[in-house]
């Protein structure tokens, strides 16, 4: 008798992963609903469009893209982990949702329980000021803040993103009072400095490049790893002796407890998406990010790792949650 319940457990579990194995072969047999986690134009949003035609070409299925900014990304991310986890409602998203905002608050989702796909590219950023600014460099901007204790504001596409932690950070090391003003996206945050609503705003590459070329905002300093090229006489953040410089990344995840074979098919749709040629001229010649890409478990990992590296800066600048 006990010899043959375990002959049907095992005959169940192999038939349960049958199931989900045709499945998964069979997936996607719908459209897929895909929330970007900012606003239209956003980096996040230009990125998700560009790459978008070529992931529903090698799944056969439509990719229905939503915007769900707020709340610096933990809208959308919020909404997905409430999902059921079939494949069919994935969401993108930036490195603060599932490696910052957790740390600063308590959130419906938990990040590390999530199912994570893959990430495909990098961000760059670079802090500016409107055109018509008393400072032109970053050792101005330090002094006008010294000079004006509280006056200086940056604009930010969220609290907790890691435009506000980049700025939050610099401020904390320079012992100086600058304050943070949260708006959705960077378009928005740019927006709000040419409009005199903020002194400076630490931006993405993708959504500040316009503004720049028409010379509506002059740029500060780079505040990622490398100079940028269409700012190239701009300095970053460790050439002027800082041991800093921001990183951020856009990646893509479906609920908690997702099928394997479903994860890995969304997977292979965007490391097929990012090694067509059009994606990497965009990326290199329009919209100024880096395609690199990074497997689930690469992902997943990574998140991790700026877990501790966030982690320590929520410290430094008083954010973390106790």
């Amino acid at each position: 008798m006990k010899k043959l319940l375990v002959l049907l457990a095992a005959a169940c579990l192999l038939f349960g992963t049958a199931i989900v194995a045709s499945g998964a072969e069979k997936y996607p047999q719908r459209p897929i609903t895909v929330f970007i986690p900012l606003g239209a134009g956003d980096t996040s949003d230009v990125f998700v469009r560009t790459i978008t035609p070529h992931m529903e070409k090698f799944l056969g299925q439509s990719l229905v893209l939503v915007n769900k900014p707020g709340a610096g990304g933990a809208t959308a991310v919020t909404e997905l982990a409430a999902a059921k986890p079939d494949g069919y409602t994935m969401s993108w998203a930036n490195l603060p949702t599932l490696s910052i905002l957790p740390q600063m608050r308590k959130l419906v989702y938990d990040s590390k329980k999530l199912s994570y796909i893959a990430t495909p590219m990098e961000y760059e950023y670079i802090v500016y000021a409107d055109k018509g600014a008393p400072f032109n460099s970053l050792k101005e901007l330090i002094e006008h803040a010294r000079k004006n204790p509280d006056q200086v504001t940056y604009a930010t596409p969220g609290l907790g993103t890691t435009n506000h932690m980049g700025v939050a950070w610099l401020a904390a090391k320079e012992n100086v009072k600058m304050r943070a003003v949260p708006f959705e996206g960077n378009p928005k945050a740019i927006a709000a400095v040419m409009g005199g609503h903020a002194t400076i705003v630490n931006t993405s590459t993708t959504a500040s490049i316009s503004p720049f070329q028409a010379g509506l905002i002059k740029p500060l300093v780079v505040m990622s790893g490398d100079r940028i090229p269409f700012v190239a006489n701009t300095p970053t953040l460790k050439e002027l002796g800082y041991d800093f410089s921001q990183y951020s990344c856009l990646g893509a995840v479906f609920p908690e407890n997702t099928p394997e074979p479903i994860r890995k098919r969304m997977e292979d749709a965007i490391r097929y998406a990012v090694e067509q040629a059009d994606v990497k001229k965009q990326a290199a010649e329009k919209l100024y990010v880096r395609v690199i890409f990074r497997n689930g478990s690469e992902y997943k990992k990574l998140c991790q790792e700026y877990w501790n590296i966030w982690g320590e800066v929520l410290d430094m600048v008083g954010l973390k949650s106790k």
